[in-house]
């Protein structure tokens, strides 16, 4: 990811950038760059753009007579003038056929461009063009290419990831041949439309050519530049002794000195009257272009949403002039994998030994660490240390580890409540079997009537009145507490439990109490542990699996809806199963007929809802008593009389 970084952080990273640069203090510019302005004021006084040649002619002039060192021309003469006045008139010639008498008028009017050519000639002025990337047109051009010498440091060459022009519009030869200098201002934004970067070389035709910024600096400073390869091609270029870092592309990062109008303007209407301030182009290096509006080439950079493009030309200069254009040295690369291992590793191996906690504890330490640092190399060293992989990269980390360390503590909670489960069925069972070892009562019983339970419980779920209750956890809780519907009857003497004969009314009395032992058993423990759920229904069963829908059954004679969900549902389920089982007083009764006796009871021992619901799971019922069939299953005597 560091070596590759994807475009999304590669957008990050320069939100980033743009951020520092602002908060950043801003170099003040060096005072040797002044932009002679086409402004409103100038049109408004000379008329609309593009005055006749002679004009601009005489406007460089005067920039000259001024002290001028270098002069930049924003702007690009790529058709003859047709306001010459020898143009003019065979144009009225030829389509009015009127002819015009030139006779004393200036050599100069007659032909602009001759006059233009001349002045280029005599002074040290860079013309601009743009080269095209999209057709082959100006093959007859005149450029100036870079003299350039090579410093190798390795790698395959010097140009192979420059940008490659196929084509350019450039000014007229006459005027091309007379400047004696030029430079493209071609500008690359980035994908998001804002302009960090500019190219200082560009290809062409197999020769390379400077930017009209690198060309005006040249022309002034004097000197060839070298351009400095390494083994992934263009690495920097060398003027006067400062290294201008550049990236493989041959663009500078252009360090903004502040938002539009940071450097001196002087009106084009003011220089041609002679009214300019002389201080302002006295030893400067000069670029003219155009801020009126419709004129005005208009970018989006990281200080300024709508900066001229002469303005940013300008700080490109003064860029060179200074030597401090932002720097992605090729180091920085490394440390971007430093940064992304090392606080990777040293987090992996403090998650792994404490706290999440401890880990977000070291964590943020970290990210404003990475982030104070690249802002302060880039505030005071010129320096961008992009940190949105490294930030990016421990977030990731410290998420991915809190995910696995809190994956691998459910894994070990569900262990435990698995086992927890486990134990509390292996208690519900043996309890169950205790009760059964007193009563001669098998396993089948405790196997079937937790099987009806659930059955009837599922099938429950989804009716409006109980589905606010009967969620998957309670149903599963219902399985497995159905077998503790009778643990009271561990408290029923041997004499009236294990009689064989029907009970007398007193002892049935007492036997009905086996509903209040069990309650008070669980509640013994609800009080040892607290409220909980799982002992709640238990209890819920245990004591209210004999209550009936019309009130008349026991321990507390409860009616309708004052009935607990669980024991209403245990109460089908153990009276279907004591139907079906034989007993000492009596023989099993079949299936059909324990169908129809509960349908008989129907609205008086049973909630209806809870026994409607058993007729249409009834034979899911048969075949449970069929999977579980064993000895039989005891149910309590009914009185004798």
């Amino acid at each position: 990811m560091c070596v590759w970084p994807p475009s999304l952080a590669v957008f990050l990273d320069g939100k980033v950038y743009d951020s520092f640069l602002r908060a950043a203090p801003h170099r003040p510019v060096s005072g040797s760059v002044t932009v002679v302005d086409i402004d409103e004021a100038s049109l408004e006084r000379l008329g609309q753009w593009p005055w006749p040649r002679y004009r601009v002619a005489r406007l460089l002039e005067r920039i000259l007579e001024g002290g001028a060192t270098a002069i930049g021309l924003d702007m690009v003469f790529a058709e003859p003038d047709r306001t010459s006045l020898g143009v003019l008139s065979g144009e009225i010639q030829r389509d009015l056929g009127v002819g015009i008498g030139l006779k004393g008028i200036p050599p100069e009017a007659l032909d602009t461009d001759r006059a233009l050519a001349g002045t280029l000639a005599a002074g040290p002025f860079v013309l601009g063009y743009q080269f095209d990337f999209d057709s082959m047109r100006g093959k007859s051009c005149v450029l100036h290419p870079l003299r350039a010498a090579v410093h190798s440091r390795g790698g395959t060459g010097v140009t192979a990831d420059l940008f490659d022009a196929p084509g350019v519009v450039c000014n007229i030869p006459a005027l091309s041949k007379a400047a004696g200098s030029s430079g493209f201002f071609n500008v690359t934004p980035d994908p998001d439309g804002l302009l960090r970067r500019i190219p200082l070389v560009i290809r062409h035709r197999g020769l390379l050519y400077p930017s009209l910024a690198l060309a005006v600096t040249l022309h002034t400073r004097g000197g060839d530049a070298v351009m400095e390869t390494g083994e992934e091609g263009v690495e920097s270029l060398r003027l006067g002794g400062k290294s201008i870092p550049l990236d493989r592309r041959g663009n500078l990062l252009v360090n903004y000195r502040g938002r539009r109008g940071i450097f001196p303007h002087v009106s084009a209407s003011a220089v041609l009257d002679g009214t300019a301030d002389p201080s302002l182009l006295e030893g400067k290096m000069v670029m003219v272009g155009a801020t009126a509006a419709g004129l005005k080439e208009i970018r989006t950079t990281p200080l300024e949403p709508a900066q001229p493009g002469v303005e940013i030309h300008a700080t490109v200069i003064d860029n060179l002039l200074a030597g401090d254009p932002i720097a992605v040295p090729r180091w920085a690369r490394g440390l971007q994998i430093l940064l992304v291992l090392v606080p990777g590793f040293l987090l992996t191996a403090f998650i792994a030994r404490e706290r999440a906690i401890w880990g977000l504890a070291a964590l943020f330490p970290s990210i404003a660490g990475i982030c104070l640092g690249s802002y302060w190399l880039l505030a005071y060293r010129q320096v961008f240390l992009p940190p949105v992989l490294p930030v990016a990269t421990l977030l990731l980390v410290f998420t991915l580890l809190t995910s696995l360390r809190f994956l691998q503590a459910d894994r070990q909670i569900r262990e435990r409540t698995r086992k927890l489960a486990l134990t509390q069925d292996a208690i519900i069972q043996s309890l169950a079997a205790l009760a059964e070892t007193r009563h001669h009562e098998t396993g089948g019983h405790i196997q079937r009537t937790r099987h009806y339970m659930q059955v009837l419980a599922r099938q429950m779920k989804n009716h409006p009145r109980f589905r606010h209750y009967l969620e998957d956890a309670v149903v599963d809780l219902l399985f497995r507490l159905a077998p503790l519907h009778d643990i009271g009857k561990v408290g029923v003497s041997d004499e009236i439990l294990l009689k064989p004969d029907h009970l007398t009314p007193e002892e049935y009395e007492e036997m009905k109490r086996h509903t209040v032992y069990g309650s008070e058993t669980i509640r013994m423990a609800k009080n040892f542990l607290g409220e909980d759920a799982f002992l709640q229904i238990a209890d819920e069963i245990a004591l209210n699996h004999h209550e009936k829908w019309d009130g008349t059954g026991y321990p507390q004679g409860l009616r309708g809806e004052e009935i607990p969900i669980p024991g209403r549902l245990m109460a089908v389920a153990d009276a279907y199963d004591a139907i079906i089982s034989a007993r000492g007083y009596k023989s099993a009764l079949s299936h059909e007929e324990a169908v129809r006796t509960m349908g008989e009871k129907r609205g008086t021992y049973f909630d209806p809802d809870v026994l409607d619901a058993f007729l249409e799971v009834r034979e899911e019922f048969r075949q449970i008593a069929r999977r579980f069939a064993g000895s039989s299953v005891e149910h309590e005597s009914p009185a004798g009389s």
